[in-house]
């Protein structure tokens, strides 16, 4: 069997509304008519949203807040952000591997620190404002001086949703190549979404 190529894609679409369903099912008597009625009811609040993002960013992460807020509503915010945690978490992760070509490459730290360049210009994340502060043979630092789901999530208030995304990228980069290569963020708290001035990142060769 020949593997579709992807190398030219600009970002994996992993089927979320499928992830989020299968998390869903453990806690809602219908979950397939609560993502049913969220699509119709997201419309009105999609035109509501009037930030200059791209349209297929406010679609996907738009209605992941629309989502929460819905269950906020019917099950109360600490159980709806856990759900929403382990929706996004799993659906993040997913599109990540593939967007980090998991597969298709050789997991190394060159081309993780290729793919990880490759996806702010050209992924869901080019939104954000990304400064390269170190890069060489042993260590790729960089910052996100502004974060495009922090600024959407806000609109929303909700922004607390943010720190899952800060998390979907704590697990894509210690799970890409855990043996050799080093995640953190320059000490606790050092993102938007804890209040820190910019997102720190930090991804050191222990090669």
């Amino acid at each position: 069997m020949k593997l579709k190529n992807t190398e030219k894609n600009e970002s994996a679409t992993p089927s979320s509304s499928i992830i989020l369903l299968g998390v869903l099912k453990g806690y809602l008597n219908n979950p397939i008519w609560f993502l049913i009625q969220s699509k119709i009811t997201f419309k009105k609040i999609r035109r509501g949203i009037n930030l200059e993002f791209s349209e297929e960013f406010i679609n996907t992460s738009g209605f992941m807040a629309w989502l929460y807020i819905r269950l906020r509503e019917k099950i109360g915010q600490e159980k709806a952000f856990e759900i929403m945690r382990a929706g996004i978490l799993t659906t993040g992760l997913a599109i990540q591997q593939a967007n980090f070509r998991n597969v298709e490459k050789k997991r190394t730290f060159e081309n993780l620190r290729k793919f990880q360049q490759k996806l702010n210009k050209e992924g869901i994340t080019k939104q954000n404002k990304m400064e390269i502060l170190e890069e060489s043979d042993k260590k790729y630092e960089f910052k996100v001086t502004s974060c495009a789901f922090f600024e959407l999530f806000s609109h929303l208030n909700v922004p607390e949703l943010t720190s899952i995304m800060c998390s979907v990228d704590n697990a894509i980069f210690n799970s890409y190549l855990p043996e050799k290569i080093v995640f953190h963020r320059n000490g606790i708290n050092h993102t938007i979404a804890a209040g820190h001035k910019y997102c720190e990142f930090v991804i050191e060769n222990m090669e």
